[in-house]
């Protein structure tokens, strides 16, 4: 069996589509905007395990066919959910400007989520940009089962601007980290320096460690190469083009070591061990 077959072989069936309205459309800073949907029936998304997301599709005739992918940032029930988003491209544009009712095309949950936290370890996790919404998601639930002292939010991005949404994670209990590059919140410069102060003081305790992130690439390889020198557990949510969301484009193919070169973030990810994913 040559390798396109035995990757066609392994694409798993999606779990579900179904039809969603928009509830609420929210502006936020830095051309950032959250969506609030409601479904007219059950749906599978209350499932949703940090890290899984969903494609949306509006009613856009053949102007754009596919859909468009985005982390979920908060489930209340199996017929209610948000994502966020910011403004890239026509397809995020047009969702930007959807008013409430607007009916749109759900597929998911979809992809791999985080691993769930193993015994008293402190998970480290370290967002950036749209790279919010699946850490959003596992901060407070840990906040919600009790462990809130057991969890720190890493949050960088370019400016204050571009940090959003974080009073829900700061009235949970969860300790947030902020870094800009410009200064005008919190740490000035790159997220990373803090991240490695605290992972230094951790290890000196003798505390068990791992580290969530998710967020632009290169964060994420700096997130991984931290991790990497100082043995420490980490898990990459990877944020790759993706044409479908289930396997079937194959555009979102991801270096990887091991049998097979190439895994895909839609089915195989977006949530990826960090010494599994081959960046040169």
């Amino acid at each position: 069996m040559d390798l396109w077959a035995r990757l066609w072989q392994s694409r798993p069936v999606p779990a579900a589509q179904f039809r969603v309205i928009v509830e609420r459309n929210t502006a936020l800073t830095g051309g950032y905007f959250q969506l609030d949907l409601e479904a007219p029936v059950s749906t599978p998304i209350a499932e949703t395990r940090a890290g899984q997301f969903v494609m949306l599709r509006g009613e856009w005739g053949r102007d754009l066919l596919n859909g468009r992918a985005f982390s979920v940032l908060d489930v209340r029930d199996d017929r209610h959910f948000s994502v966020l988003a910011k403004v890239f491209g026509r397809g995020t544009a047009l969702l930007s400007e959807a008013e409430a009712g607007t009916p749109l095309t759900c597929t998911g949950p979809l992809g791999t989520g985080f691993p769930e936290p193993e015994g008293d370890e402190l998970s480290l996790l370290v967002a950036g940009g749209v790279g919010l919404p699946p850490l959003h998601l596992y901060a407070r639930r840990a906040a919600e089962a009790g462990a809130a002292k057991d969890v720190v939010l890493f949050y960088g991005g370019r400016s204050e601007a571009d940090i959003v949404l974080t009073e829900a994670i700061e009235s949970a209990g969860v300790e947030l980290v902020v870094a800009t590059e410009d200064g005008s919140r919190g740490h000035k410069g790159f997220v990373t320096v803090p991240l490695l102060e605290r992972l230094r003081a951790a290890k000196a305790e003798g505390r068990a460690l791992r580290m969530l992130s998710c967020g632009p690439t290169p964060m994420l390889q700096a997130v991984r190469k931290l991790a990497l020198e100082l043995g420490v557990p980490a898990h990459l949510c990877l944020e790759e083009q993706m044409g479908c969301g289930f396997g079937v484009c194959l555009g979102c193919a991801v270096p990887v070591y091991g049998e097979l070169p190439y895994k895909y973030c839609c089915t195989d990810g977006p949530v990826f061990d960090a010494r599994e994913v081959r960046w040169s």
